[in-house]
């Protein structure tokens, strides 16, 4: 219970007596000062912490990081970490690429080599390496070409549901011309719609 007013008591007075940006060393040039507070990030603040002992713990952290890296930057090392470099790498894609920039990037291509002897979400032939056949297993394992045999199409019926409705059809055709003169080459009668009902 002492321990924990004791760690609140000095969280306390760090969070009032330091302002936020303690970072700031008046030894150090504006630039200087930049670097410093880009790599050394920001100070922890009591508010973000639920445990103070966390909250003290981390702001002396903070703070020897803070002055190893004065002292670094005061000796002129970099404190800063490289800049990534940004070879042409066909993996970064920045945008729609034209067939030039396609091409010139394929260049770079290198069929990847999986370390793993079993890669199950691969779909390459590097992915599951088989054992290459012989050429008499291979001639023995060959598929014939198989046709299926010729069939008229009147041979294979017609559905009967299909024969019923069209039968029925027909009856039905036959019925209504009965009653019609049959069709000659000598009179040709024209019906008009009324007539046709």
């Amino acid at each position: 219970m002492v321990r924990g007013k004791i760690i609140l008591f000095l969280g306390l007075v760090c969070g009032i007596i330091l302002p936020a940006a303690s970072a700031a060393n008046p030894d150090l040039p504006h630039e200087q000062q930049r670097i410093l507070e880009q790599a050394l990030g920001p100070r922890p603040e009591i508010r973000n912490y639920s445990k103070q002992d966390q909250f003290v713990t981390d702001l002396l952290a903070w703070k020897a990081r803070r002055k190893t890296l004065t002292q670094k930057l005061q000796q002129g090392e970099d404190i800063l970490p490289p800049q990534p470099r940004k070879p042409n790498d066909w993996h970064h894609v920045t945008g729609p690429e034209d067939l030039d920039t396609a091409l010139r990037n394929a260049k770079g291509y290198q069929q990847p080599n999986y370390k793993e002897t079993l890669r199950y979400d691969r779909t390459t032939h590097l992915s599951f390496p088989l054992p290459p056949l012989g050429k008499q297993q291979l001639a023995d394992e060959r598929l014939e070409p198989v046709r299926p045999p010729l069939r008229h199409p009147a041979a294979e019926g017609v559905p009967e549901p299909l024969l019923d409705e069209t039968s029925q059809l027909q009856r039905e055709m036959a019925a209504q011309q009965a009653d019609l003169p049959p069709p000659s080459l000598e009179r040709q009668r024209f019906l008009g719609y009324s007539e046709m009902r």
